[in-house]
């Protein structure tokens, strides 16, 4: 709210889910009231659609507010436009709201609003872009594009992203602050000066920023001197990252993956153990380490082993399987073995969504992998060198 009337700004546009549903009549409702009431006292209007968390808020929100200043669009799940003038400018925005917390058809199919005689205009709604099976209201891309506003506003995904950058623009702003590592990288808000600019820039705003980087320690020179390579690498990716995440970055929380190869990929995983435990402060951001994925190999030729049918060699054609992607039969139900295995077990702890990240094929044949590599690295110590 300080931004946008330092700014300032003419008006402020939020795409639903402003309130939670764990918190909406208590903790989100009185100062969200605030703020639409001090924009409003800066002379800029409030315009809204609702999401499936505030479906039933948002409405009661704008029966208590002056009409001036609080604009919900297409209560009830049924299209409204309205068109609003700041100094020379008319603006046309076509809004669509959930009327239920749940909507299985894609509001667009339903949208037939022509555009007026106006300077800008733009749509507003809340929904899941190009997931065709989703209970919270289905877009396409496709029929956005193929619409009439020159922008898109969408909300229900909390991570940032221009979508489309063509007319029509396509827009999910986000949430203003980073809430977990799955919402990664620059949080802010999203700023279009209709003068310069033909679709909306980030400001970034988030005091905690969340980062996945990937170190690589194939070049360092001996195993000895990677634990203090993977050191310096962190810092110099920490600076590159709050460089860009803005000036009110005060937390910098970063998600690692150590790759590579060298001579004993047990011991660097060993040296690296407590690399999660890395903190310090740079430029006055804390630096901290939320996960390590350590996923080193032992620097071998499979060529070298040509002709030979033993653990070893067994282990290593099926890691190199598992790398090109292409899988045997015997491999594909091992993977389905797997799945199941992983699933059963998931289900003494169906909350936890990093449980339900794990469960992502893309995540248990990466497990598969670098268990693997850990027991080529195990036979050939028993080998020797």
């Amino acid at each position: 709210m300080a931004l946008a009337i330092e700014q300032p700004v003419d008006a402020v546009l939020l795409a639903g889910d402003v309130v939670d549903q764990r918190n909406k009549r208590f903790e989100s409702y009185g100062p969200l009231s605030d703020g639409i009431s001090r924009l409003a006292k800066a002379g800029i209007k409030t315009i809204v659609v609702s999401g499936n968390h505030d479906f039933d808020v948002l409405p009661q929100l704008a029966d208590r507010m002056a009409h001036d200043q609080f604009f919900l669009l297409g209560r009830n799940g049924k299209w409204e436009s309205e068109v609003f003038t700041f100094g020379d400018e008319k603006l046309q925005i076509d809004g669509w709201s959930f009327p239920t917390n749940r909507v299985s058809v894609n509001p667009l199919d339903s949208y037939s609003v022509a555009s007026q005689d106006v300077d800008l205009h733009l749509g507003m709604v809340h929904g899941d872009l190009d997931v065709t099976d989703s209970k919270y209201a289905p877009l396409t891309l496709e029929s956005l594009k193929n619409s009439t506003p020159a922008g898109w506003l969408l909300g229900h995904i909390h991570k940032p992203e221009l979508k489309h950058t063509e007319k029509p623009w396509v827009l999910y702003p986000g949430s203003p602050q980073a809430m977990d590592p799955g919402e990664s990288e620059v949080h802010g808000v999203w700023l279009l000066d209709t003068s310069s600019a033909q679709a909306p820039e980030m400001l970034p705003l988030s005091s905690v920023a969340y980062y996945s980087e990937t170190i690589d320690i194939s070049d360092c020179d001996d195993d000895e001197s990677i634990e203090g390579f993977v050191i310096r690498e962190i810092k110099d990716l920490s600076r590159k990252n709050i460089d860009q995440s803005g000036v009110n970055l005060k937390v910098l929380s970063l998600r690692l993956t150590i790759k590579g190869s060298c001579h004993n990929p047990l011991q660097v995983k060993h040296d690296l153990k407590h690399l999660d435990e890395f903190q310090v402060n740079l430029e006055g951001v804390e630096v901290g380490i939320n996960k390590v994925t350590t996923d080193v190999r032992k620097n071998l030729d499979p060529d070298m082993f040509q002709g030979q049918k033993n653990a070893l060699v067994k282990a290593l054609s099926l890691l190199q399987e598992l790398e090109s992607g292409k899988y045997s039969s015997a491999t594909e139900n091992l993977l389905r073995f797997y799945n199941a295995r992983s699933v059963k077990l998931s289900n003494n702890y169906p909350t936890l969504d990093s449980v339900n990240e794990e469960l992502e094929p893309e995540h248990q044949v990466g497990r598969l992998k670098r268990q693997l590599a850990d027991i080529v690295s195990v036979i050939w110590g028993q080998i020797g060198d």
